[in-house]
Parts: structure tokens; C-alpha cells; sequence
């Protein structure tokens, strides 16, 4: 499923985000480098996020842009893919930035 659904459709989703001809994800993009060694574990491989902290989808500049494209584009198609359920505020459940990026400060965590 992740070779022939979620990798393609990310990647077009990507593709398009970054305004390139080519798509550059992989699998590695998402899982690390050392994606086949942890059996394609997640949350790994992405930056973390701090919970206290998080991107402003409304502020300008890059990572506005980046978080609100995260937030309405990436995290909800990904649920879809899945078959699970998006991230409700409310109840603190369903799929969510912490379902790919692992959480600043989190044990185990591996700083760049």
C-alpha cells in the first residue's frame, strides 16, 4: 500500500507544494535513512515537533506556508490513505502531525 498508494500520491501532493517538475520523496523521505533496519517505524526520520510550540499555519513566510500546507493538505490525505480517522482537537485522537513527526524532547529522540 505505501509503495503503490501513499508514496505516489505524496509525492504529486510534494511535487506540486514545492513547484518542481519531479517528485524527490521516498521512503527514506519519511522513515530515515535506516528506514529498512527499524522495519519503516514511525514516527521517525522527519524533525520533531514540539506539542508547546507548534507552526503557525496563518504566520507568513516559509514555514506558515509549510504548516498550513501540513495541516491541510499532508495530515488529512495521509488519514484517507490510511483509513483512519484525522486528528480531532477535541479528544486528542485520530491521525496527526505526531503520527509522522516523533515529539520534541521525546525519549529516544535523535537531535540533528
Amino acid at each position: 500500500m505505501m509503495t503503490f498508494v501513499v508514496e505516489p500520491t505524496m509525492a504529486r501532493l510534494f511535487q506540486r507544494f514545492q513547484g518542481k517538475r519531479y517528485p524527490d520523496l521516498t521512503c527514506r523521505t519519511c522513515h530515515g535513512a535506516d528506514a529498512e533496519s527499524v522495519a519503516y517505524a514511525m514516527p521517525r526520520g522527519l524533525p520533531p515537533l514540539d506539542p508547546q510550540h507548534m507552526p503557525d499555519p496563518n504566520a507568513a513566510g516559509a514555514k506558515g506556508r509549510t504548516a498550513k500546507f501540513m495541516a491541510e493538505e499532508v495530515t488529512p490525505e495521509m488519514a484517507e490513505l490510511l483509513g483512519v480517522a484525522p486528528y480531532d482537537p477535541k479528544t486528542g485522537r485520530g491521525f496527526g502531525c505526531f503520527a509522522c513527526h516523533p515529539r520534541a524532547g521525546a525519549p529516544g529522540e535523535v537531535r540533528p
